[in-house]
């Protein structure tokens, strides 16, 4: 047996040294962008070439062997190779190949050095990110402008066109070592007017700033994120939407349920998640006061009457469980329930309505008190919703139905009644992605996402004309349990005057029409048509007897965020 017989390949022993330099190189080109991922990788490919290098050694070693053992034998009269030569290349290749792994790991150690030394890292991916390279924290920056006109057509006078700054909006998200996260958002826009309903406003105060969100979360399990703050509890489809992804201007008529007692955000604790892929739920108990408020009492009787609300959601994609493509169909409940003191010092009333187009405020209950000089009562608040989105390719149908029960009692001397009523709100949309993007791409986490254009808009040679969206809505309430004739007199939770309205209505309907242009995911244009009509005709006394059997509105919306 001849030694050249055993001798490995010179290219097998070349390729794995390429290995090892490429490795690093490859590595080392890409650090900045890349950071702990690459690293890891490096450390794969070391780990591999030194697997691959020990295995050369032994074949070596088993040659040596092989070698010497023919050597010894007897092999006829031909002479045999020195001995000593064979040892003394192999011992030549095995020095270079572990001076080539030596040169590998300082390059690793130079290579750590450097990240290191790099120190804070930034990017743009949907906000202004900072992040520590090493991937142990990250600040992401936010923030949102729309700029609104609303242009009343009709309405017997009782509105005027406005511009308005709907939002302005500055947040931080604070992630530390991956597990926690903080954010913090503040509104800046500070309408001028404490009345819900434009016209008349009530009194003029100076514009304040407010807090939306200020919450702590552990995200470390994607099955089970806990939030402790104040959030948004996640009630319905269109509510968990954030406003910079809704689907038309303003929500439906079915979000003054929540807007008009202030819960829209609530402070308490909630974890959410998804246990699995199409599924997802969020349990939350929060004060059930509303946006920037603690649990508030006014007497002892107030304390031991109130109680918190726990708000429960639970959607699934069936579509996504059976693996149909370019396609979503959603399904989901929501529930609410909470009691709430009531008493001459905290009285509670019922959610107002206002239009879609923000104009006027139709509906407004009065509280529900249960009389003068009567010891505190509680109002039980329970809140049903039923939601489905099923989309196909570029087209999209969305439903909801609300169903808001509250139940108190109502005190006459020597008389107690108990006494339940009703709001019932519902809404159906119909969207069109007509340059062709697929909503299904848009859908993540139990509810939609924002449309990304396939062609952004851009003024430059080739550049496209992003998205146009088709919108058509239809939405309506019903709150004819708060009438007189079953709720009793003034103060009793029957709907009455709410200014500058003498009379309102407790039912209507309101269609809308759309156009929206997504320039790219950050800027976008939208242009209503939404008419109100009232079940009842409102008026105004203020100047004059004015009134009107419906409201009709022209807005549009610049919409710039990151």
């Amino acid at each position: 047996m001849s030694l050249a017989t055993h001798r490995p390949p010179q290219s097998l022993r070349a390729a794995c040294t390429l290995l090892v330099l490429l490795g690093a190189a490859d590595v080392d080109a890409q650090t900045a962008d890349n950071g702990d991922a690459r690293i890891r990788e490096l450390e794969r490919r070391l780990d591999e070439s030194t697997r691959r290098m020990q295995d050369e050694l032994d074949l070596l070693r088993r040659e040596l062997k092989a070698a010497r053992e023919s050597i010894a034998a007897p092999v006829g009269p031909t002479a045999a190779p020195p001995v000593d030569a064979v040892p003394a290349a192999r011992a030549t290749e095995t020095a270079d190949l572990r001076h080539q792994l030596t040169e590998t790991r300082e390059q690793l150690g130079a290579l750590q050095s450097r990240m290191d030394q790099q120190g804070m890292q930034h990017r743009f991916a949907d906000g202004v990110t900072f992040e520590d390279p090493r991937g142990n924290w990250t600040v992401k920056l936010s923030g949102r402008a729309q700029l609104d006109y609303r242009h009343f057509v009709s309405g017997g006078d009782l509105l005027a066109n406005t511009f308005a700054i709907r939002r302005a909006r500055l947040g931080a998200s604070v992630t530390l070592f991956k597990d926690f996260a903080v954010t913090v958002e503040g509104e800046f826009a500070g309408d001028s007017s404490t009345s819900a309903t434009t016209g008349t406003p009530a009194s003029v105060t100076s514009p304040s700033s407010t807090m939306t969100l200020g919450f702590l979360e552990y995200q470390r399990w994607p099955h089970a994120k806990f939030r402790l703050g104040q959030f948004k509890p996640q009630f319905g489809l269109e509510q968990t939407l954030l406003d910079l992804q809704s689907d038309f201007m303003e929500r439906a008529l079915t979000q003054n349920i929540l807007d008009g007692n202030n819960i829209n955000y609530d402070r308490g604790i909630m974890v959410h998640g998804a246990p699995f892929a199409p599924m997802y739920y969020a349990l939350s108990v929060t004060n059930g006061n509303g946006q920037n408020r603690d649990e508030r009492q006014a007497s002892v009787q107030d304390a031991r009457t109130d109680g918190k609300d726990v708000t429960a959601r639970v959607v699934f994609d069936f579509a996504q469980a059976f693996g149909v493509p370019d396609t979503v169909l959603h399904l989901g409940g929501s529930f609410k329930r909470g009691t709430l003191t009531n008493s001459t010092a905290t009285p509670f009333a019922p959610p107002a309505f206002r239009t879609e187009a923000r104009g006027l405020t139709f509906f407004t209950p009065e509280s529900l008190n249960g009389g003068a000089g009567v010891a505190a009562q509680s109002v039980r608040r329970e809140l049903i919703a039923a939601e489905a989105s099923a989309s196909w390719k570029s087209l999209r149908l969305t439903g909801e139905w609300w169903l808001a029960d509250y139940r108190w009692t109502q005190t006459a001397p020597g008389v107690a009644t108990l006494r339940d009523a009703q709001i019932q709100a519902s809404y159906v949309s119909l969207l069109w992605l007509a340059t062709g993007e697929t909503w299904s791409d848009f859908y993540r986490g139990g509810y939609w996402q924002k449309v990304r254009p396939d062609n952004r808009f851009s003024m430059e040679s080739g550049g496209g004309w992003g998205a146009v969206e088709l919108g058509l809505r239809y939405s309506r309430m019903d709150a004819s349990d708060f009438v007189p004739s079953t709720l009793g007199t003034t103060g009793s939770g029957r709907f009455g005057a709410g200014t500058p309205l003498s009379v309102g209505t407790n039912r209507a309907n309101a269609f809308t029409a759309q156009l929206k242009w997504i320039h790219n995911p950050f800027s976008r244009m939208l242009l209503d048509y939404v008419r109100t009509n009232f079940d009842t005709p409102v008026s105004s006394a203020n100047p004059g007897a004015v009134t009107a059997d419906h409201e009709t509105a022209i807005t549009a919306r610049y919409q710039v965020d990151f």
